[in-house]
């Protein structure tokens, strides 16, 4: 039978397999190709849903179906199901034998690849699809290459020979992998390449005759790519980490560091995770450092735990060999800036009424010049429960927060306090007004060892606390289409405590914060239980805002606070002065989007018993576009800090990109931090490196480093990641 029309068939061949590529190993370079273009048919075909899933249809201009079981089709011809199509020229079917076979300008394509060849073959027996002379694109890496000969099993394997591959657009190859053979095998999520190499810019820098990799999210016991840094502290440094993949939910990382000025310390981290609990471990440790004489190590446990009827676990703690661990060894502001390191293990329960915490708590101290009398103590164990019931009787909400803890420190007074403190309110709003009444009772008493001569060992005081919150939320539309609101939000609260004789009470964890807008709505200027301020105050405070109504954007955010005492306040922290000001300093925060991305955030506080400015910071802010900041800010706290602070990120060229810090301190006329990175990203590579001094130690010795990474897109990350967390910072600072 012959027929020169175009026809479509329904052809039962079986179901056309699913070509699995390796996906990319890295996230931050995940989907950042430029050149790859959405590729079809449906991508949400969903075979669970449609019966008629793996039917596959054909496409031809022309049919010759031979009586003994062979059938020749003439182009262009197209065979297709919902998830995938094959295109050809000319195609040939043998019923007897099973084997299918097209030629011709082959194109395959499914929701994340495109094949295209001179010849492709599919035998319904073996189950075997085979193309020749393929070239590939894949999406999701994406990434696109060639090879002599691809072959896929029904089993989810995959054999590819003479292989190249890379995430470069076409008619660029700055970077390549190529590999005599790569076995894919999709069941078990792995790679095996063999006499493969990577080459940069045509020149080879990397061969492997054999090394096996993930091609989904599985992981893989491996060798990790390796981190470099040059530092003035810790000299050349190289690590080369080690994955070991021992469970599904199991792993450990070893790392090895050589640190030209130190040593080798060897690190290890391990995982655990299951449906209900989560464990990280980390240990390393340095065998004689070369400067400072003697074994240095750290250890750091995080677990969390979901436990029966609403209870949670946790535990934090780190500890390390001595005070100067991380100002020697470590590259992160952050922990060289630490002055005690905690140890905690929570024990946590909540419900629609009641929140429970048992804590135990504990500090290593690493600043040598805190004094032992100076450190915080250790709480074994802290029991805390806190109660709320909402429009109870007559309407009102009733409260309880309560804490009973035990307090350890060497050559101190101890003991246990406990703290119990419930109240009743009865909120009232109508439209944008509200009155919120309410009344306390805290009551705090102690039992104290090793107190000194002549003082009390079991003090305790009770006080009522009196509240009246009155506020209110004005909004306005304004503008031709009403385009914008405008909103005032007044408020006033009105506190009072009478004054107790705390003078003979310990002093466990309570400390006098700096005044800001939280401290104002406060009431007890303390933050802890071993003292509460006697107060007789009216905080007065009043917000506005002017918001876009489409989207809720605010362009302007303004708040001025104030509080007036009408007694001074005779509670006070040993050492502090009796202040008898009769009122708080004034409060002030704007933030304001000015003019086509220009933006101003500025706080203020003012002495108003001085006239002088306690406190204040401004900064003006710049953002154009993705990847395009600039900060200029300067900060001022009376007697104690002035700074200035630059910080830019900004294209200077197609693919150039360049990102500083300059923070310079007025009052000891030196900088602080600063860092100037260039970098370097196209489509398929990118390279950055940072040259950076910051102080690094309590002494205020500074650190000079320098760090690099080059990227091949879609492959792989060399270096270390500070150019990428430098630049995050600079781009992410939206709040002030």
């Amino acid at each position: 039978m012959r027929s020169t029309k175009p026809i479509t068939l329904l052809l039962v061949l079986g179901t056309l397999p699913v070509i699995a590529f390796p996906a990319s190993p890295d996230e931050f370079t995940r989907g950042i190709a430029c050149w790859a273009e959405p590729l079809s048919p449906d991508p949400e075909a969903d075979a669970s849903s449609d019966p008629d899933f793996d039917r596959i249809v054909l496409s031809t201009g022309s049919a010759d179906i031979e009586r003994d079981g062979m059938a020749n089709f003439g182009g262009p011809i197209e065979i297709r199901n919902r998830a995938r199509s094959l295109q050809a020229d000319s195609a040939s079917y043998d019923s007897v034998s099973g084997r299918f076979s097209a030629s011709g300008n082959i194109e395959y394509q499914d929701a994340q690849n495109r094949v295209s060849g001179g010849t492709a073959a599919f035998d319904t027996g073996s189950r075997l699809f085979s193309f020749s002379g393929a070239e590939f694109e894949l999406s999701q890496t994406p990434a696109r290459g060639s090879a002599r000969e691809i072959l896929f099993q029904e089993n989810g394997k995959a054999t590819l020979t003479s292989v190249r591959y890379t995430s470069c657009p076409p008619g660029n190859e700055d970077w390549m992998l190529r590999a005599d053979k790569i076995e894919l095998d999709t069941e078990r999520g792995m790679g095996t390449a063999r006499g493969a190499s990577i080459r940069f810019k045509d020149v080879p820098f990397v061969y492997l005759p054999y090394f096996t990799y993930p091609i989904t999210d599985r992981r893989k016991s491996g060798l990790l790519f390796p981190r470099f840094v040059s530092s003035d502290k810790r000299g050349l440094e190289l690590s080369q980490p080690v994955y070991w993949n021992i469970a599904p939910n199991y792993d450990a990382t070893f790392v090895p560091r050589l640190m030209s000025k130190h040593g080798l310390q060897m690190g290890a981290e391990t995982r655990f995770k299951a449906s209900r609990h989560d464990l990280e471990l980390w240990g390393d440790y340095l065998g004689d450092d070369d400067r400072a004489g003697f074994d240095r190590w750290r250890l750091d446990l995080a677990t969390r735990s979901m436990l029966p009827r609403g209870w949670r676990g946790s535990i934090n703690a780190t500890a390390v060999s001595d005070d100067n661990y991380f100002e020697d060894l470590s590259a992160s502001q952050r922990q060289t800036s630490l002055t005690n390191i905690s140890r905690t293990g929570l024990l946590e329960y909540y419900d629609p009424v009641w929140s429970l915490n048992l804590r135990v708590q504990d500090f290593q101290t690493i600043d040598p010049l805190i004094l032992p009398v100076d450190e915080p103590y250790t709480q074994l164990p802290q029991l805390a429960a806190t109660g709320v019931w909402r429009e109870g009787w007559l309407g009102m909400d009733y409260g309880l927060v309560s804490e009973a803890t035990y307090f350890d420190r060497d050559d101190s007074v101890t003991g246990a306090r406990v703290h119990v403190k419930p109240s009743l309110s009865l909120p009232l709003r109508r439209g944008g007004l509200y009155f919120i009444p309410e009344l306390a009772l805290d009551h705090t008493f102690y039992r104290l060892q090793d107190e000194a001569p002549g003082t009390d060992s079991m003090p305790n005081r009770t006080a009522p606390i009196a509240r009246l919150d009155l506020g209110a939320v004005f909004e306005r539309a304004t503008g031709r289409a009403n385009e914008w609101m405008v909103t005032l939000e007044p408020r006033a609260l009105y506190i009072y405590v009478p004054y107790r004789d705390q003078s003979e009470f310990p002093v466990f964890d309570t400390i006098r914060p700096d005044f800001n807008l939280v401290q104002l709505y406060r009431g007890n200027r303390f933050v802890g239980y071993d003292r509460l301020a006697d107060v007789n105050q009216l905080s007065l405070g009043v917000t506005a805002r002017f918001l876009e109504a489409s989207d809720g954007r605010e362009v302007l955010t303004a708040t001025l606070g104030h509080a007036r005492y009408f007694d001074s306040t005779r509670v006070l922290l040993p050492g502090e002065a009796l202040d008898e000001q009769d009122s708080s300093d004034y409060i002030a925060e704007v933030s304001v989007d000015i003019w086509r991305n220009w933006g101003v955030d500025a706080n203020y506080q003012l002495d108003t018993d001085t006239s002088d400015t306690e406190k204040a910071a401004i900064r003006l802010r710049y953002r154009p576009g993705d990847g395009k900041a600039i900060n200029l800010a300067y900060r001022y706290a009376q007697d104690t800090l002035e700074q200035t602070d630059l910080s830019f990120s900004w294209p200077v060229a197609t693919n150039w990109n360049v990102i500083g810090r300059y923070n310079y301190s007025l009052i000891e006329q030196e900088s602080l931090d600063r860092f100037l990175g260039l970098e370097y990203g196209s489509c398929c590579w990118a390279v950055s490196v940072v040259a950076r001094r910051a102080v690094s130690r309590s002494t205020g010795q500074s650190d000079s480093a320098v760090s690099l990474q080059f990227i091949l897109k879609g492959f792989s990350n060399l270096g270390s990641n500070s150019v990428i967390d430098l630049r995050r910072d600079i781009l992410g600072e939206r709040r002030f």
